[in-house]
């Protein structure tokens, strides 16, 4: 995997690494349900406020679905996932090697006007991600997207 960037708030020596490329026989939604369980008990250990642990797991949770679905049908081999916890800040990057994605700029806006019944299912995910985070930023580097969040433990 190609470096990925560090946040002098964060420490390293705690940092969660989930890379979906080097688990055998298990499926990327069972991946995904262990990262999550794995995620919420680190929560926990390191004391997060509920409101950041839901935040937390919502970002790690939709982020990470729509990399599996999407990426992985247009060619994505190799997935990762960096979470690191500090003590204002957690630190999420998302690594993958697919087709060149820039939720910042190319994930579509959704239709916040319309009912319910009338909006088309989907789309309310990045923009929900990006409701809910203190920074997210993309760059795209040695054919790997890299998606870097940050969110503050008191907002």
């Amino acid at each position: 995997m190609p470096g990925h960037l560090q946040s002098p708030e964060v420490a390293a020596d705690r940092r969660l690494i989930f890379d979906f490329e080097e688990v055998e026989g298990e499926t990327a939604l069972e991946m995904l349900k262990t990262m999550l369980a794995r995620v919420d008990q680190v929560g926990q250990e390191e004391g997060w406020p509920h409101r950041l642990l839901n935040r937390v797991l919502l970002c790690v949770e939709e982020l990470s679905l729509n990399t599996l679905t999407y990426g992985r049908q247009n060619g994505m081999t190799g997935f990762q996932v960096i979470l690191t916890p500090g003590s204002e800040v957690v630190l999420l990057e998302m690594l993958d090697n697919g087709a060149p994605f820039d939720p910042t700029k190319d994930a579509p806006i959704p239709d916040l006007q319309s009912g319910i019944e009338d909006r088309p299912v989907g789309g309310l995910g990045v923009y929900l991600v990006k409701e809910m985070v203190d920074s997210f930023d993309y760059r795209r580097e040695d054919g790997w997207n890299h998606l870097q969040i940050t969110i503050r433990w008191h907002r």
